[in-house]
C-alpha cells in the first residue's frame, strides 16, 4: 500500500503539470495516440504558444518524458490497489501534490526566459479556470444543488421563462429521484449482462421521454439549441471515456 501510495503522489504531480501547459483538444481525444504521441503533441503546442527554440524543446520534451514514465508506473501499481488511504496518507498525499506541482514550476521557469514563463504561467491560470467550470455540477453535494445549479445553466441558455423553468425544475427532480432509486436498488451487487442489456434500455426509453417532455415545454427555437446542447455533452463524455480507455 506505501508503495502504491507514493506512485499516486507522483502521478498527480506530474499529471497536474500536463493538465496545466496543454489543455487536449477534441480531436486528440478522439484518437489513440500512444503516450510519446501525446507527449508529441503537448511539444508542438508548448512550441507554438511559447515560441520555443531548439534547446528548449529538448528540455520540455524531457520534462514530458520524465512525467509519462511516473505516470506510467502508476497506472500498473494502481491495477493492484484494493483498500483507500487513511486520512493522514491524504494529507500527505496533498503536501506531496504541491510539492510535486512547484518543483515543476521551477523546472519551467529555469527553462523558459522571462516572457514565456509570465504566458506559460497565464496558460496554465487559464487551464485551471476551464477546468474548474467544467467540473461544474461535480461539486455540490445534493441532487438538489445539481438540479438548481443545471436549471440556472439551463435558463441563461435557453432563455427559460418562469412557466418553463417551473417545468424544468420539476422534470430534473424526476429524473433525481429515478437515479437515485436506481442506485439504491443496484447496491453494491455487480449485474449481470442481461441486466446491463436492461438497463441500458431503459435509459434509453426514459432519455426518449425526457426528450419528448422537454420538447414539449421549450419552443422550436430552445428546444432547437437544448438538442445542440445535448450532442455536445454526448460528444464530449464520449471523448472523455475513449481518453481514459
Amino acid at each position: 500500500m506505501k508503495k502504491l501510495f507514493i506512485a499516486a503522489l507522483l502521478f498527480v504531480g506530474v499529471v497536474s503539470f500536463a493538465q496545466d501547459i496543454n489543455q487536449k483538444s477534441t480531436r486528440d481525444q478522439k484518437e489513440k495516440l500512444t503516450p510519446e504521441q501525446r507527449n508529441e503533441k503537448h511539444l508542438q503546442k508548448l512550441t507554438s504558444d511559447l515560441s520555443l527554440d531548439k534547446k528548449q524543446q529538448e528540455q520540455v520534451k524531457q520534462l514530458l518524458v520524465e512525467r509519462n514514465a511516473k505516470a506510467e508506473k502508476f497506472k500498473d501499481s494502481r491495477k493492484d490497489s484494493k483498500s483507500k488511504p487513511t486520512d493522514a496518507e491524504k494529507e500527505a498525499f496533498k503536501k506531496q501534490m504541491k510539492a510535486e506541482k512547484d518543483a515543476t514550476d521551477a523546472k519551467m521557469k529555469s527553462i523558459l526566459n522571462a516572457d514565456q514563463y509570465t504566458k506559460w504561467t497565464a496558460l496554465k491560470k487559464d487551464h485551471k479556470e476551464k477546468g474548474e467550470h467544467h467540473k461544474g455540477h461535480g461539486d455540490y453535494k445534493t441532487p438538489q444543488e445539481r438540479d438548481q445549479a443545471h436549471l440556472q445553466k439551463l435558463t441563461t441558455d435557453l432563455n427559460l421563462n418562469a412557466d418553463q423553468q417551473k417545468k424544468v425544475s420539476e422534470l430534473l427532480s424526476d429524473r433525481s429521484t429515478k437515479m437515485a432509486m436506481l442506485k439504491k436498488s443496484r447496491g453494491d451487487v455487480k449485474p449481470t449482462d442481461a441486466e446491463k442489456k436492461a438497463m441500458k434500455k431503459q435509459m434509453k426509453e426514459d432519455h426518449k421521454a425526457n426528450d419528448a417532455k422537454m420538447k414539449s415545454i421549450l419552443t422550436a427555437d430552445q428546444y432547437k439549441k437544448w438538442t445542440a446542447i445535448q450532442k455536445e455533452h454526448k460528444d464530449k463524455m464520449k471523448d472523455h471515456r475513449k481518453d481514459k480507455m
